[in-house]
């Protein structure tokens, strides 16, 4: 939502604005960009675009050499952010220009080793300081979340954990006791990438995992046309897309314009079928 340059940031909570937009009567739509793909300037326009255009969450991924979770479309964007040399600093720096006029919450999506060199506390306390809402390590094992965690109490960030098809009744015990946010639901046993159709199983996982936890779930890896979101939106609280995002920039990246155009658009028709 946009705001005036007086107002500030946002203090609304990650698991508020999924409750509060249940309340009124739709799911959230949580859309991933990865910060400086094509370019910071074009990534900023995105952003901001998608926050006029219906996206309640906007997850921020910090380009990595590694990206071991990410199917092509995603390791591609990652390649041309770090092409522009894209570190963790500049995606704070880009997080601050937006918190210029918008107040969309922004969760911070990366590999645990960028925070670690970083510092953990310290990554922490910037990244609340920059205006960011919380924080999602893709390749942090809950079991070793604790120094993580931590850290992000201190800030009064909150830490966003993946669960997976193929988590065990024990590891969705620990990550519902450690959640201080929503709980992303890893559609399928794979890497990103948009896909035709939903697995079959997805929807009594996902009733599985409400009877374990009372936090927010919210559906990504897979998502990618309003119908998904139409199929999952009596179940979960929110669905994440991002592979269908970035797809749009690479498909553009000699038209700027039209990847604004695109992304606005796509993001428009997401949110109509959020509503339920």
């Amino acid at each position: 939502m946009p705001l005036s340059k007086k107002t500030g940031q946002t203090k609304m909570k990650l698991i508020d604005k999924i409750k509060s937009n249940n309340k009124s009567g739709k799911i959230s739509f949580v859309s991933y960009i990865t910060a400086g793909d094509p370019d910071i300037k074009t990534s900023l326009n995105i952003m901001e675009n998608l926050a006029e255009n219906g996206t309640d969450i906007i997850e921020l991924g910090v380009p990595f050499s590694d990206p071991i979770s990410d199917g092509p479309t995603i390791q591609k964007a990652t390649e041309r952010a770090l092409s522009n040399k894209v570190d963790m600093k500049k995606v704070l720096d880009l997080v601050k220009k937006f918190r210029k006029n918008y107040s969309t919450p922004i969760v911070i999506f990366g590999y645990y080793n960028p925070f670690l060199k970083y510092g953990l506390n310290k990554i922490m306390k910037d990244i609340k300081a920059a205006g960011a809402n919380g924080v999602l390590v893709v390749d942090l094992p809950p079991e070793e979340a604790e120094e993580i965690q931590y850290a992000v109490n201190r800030q009064n960030l909150e830490l966003v954990y993946l669960v997976a098809p193929t988590s065990t009744n024990k590891r969705i015990q620990t990550i519902a006791k450690l959640s201080n946010s929503f709980i992303y639901l890893v559609s399928v046993t794979g890497v990103t990438g948009t896909r035709t159709s939903l697995d079959s199983n997805l929807v009594p996982f996902i009733k599985r995992l409400k009877k374990q936890t009372k936090r927010p779930i919210c559906v990504g890896f897979g998502i990618s046309t309003p119908k998904h979101v139409r199929e999952l939106k009596k179940n979960v609280d929110g669905i994440v897309i991002g592979s269908a995002i970035i797809k749009i920039i690479e498909e553009n990246l000699k038209n700027k314009k039209e990847i604004i155009k695109k992304v606005s658009n796509f993001s428009k028709k997401i949110s109509e079928a959020t509503k339920i």
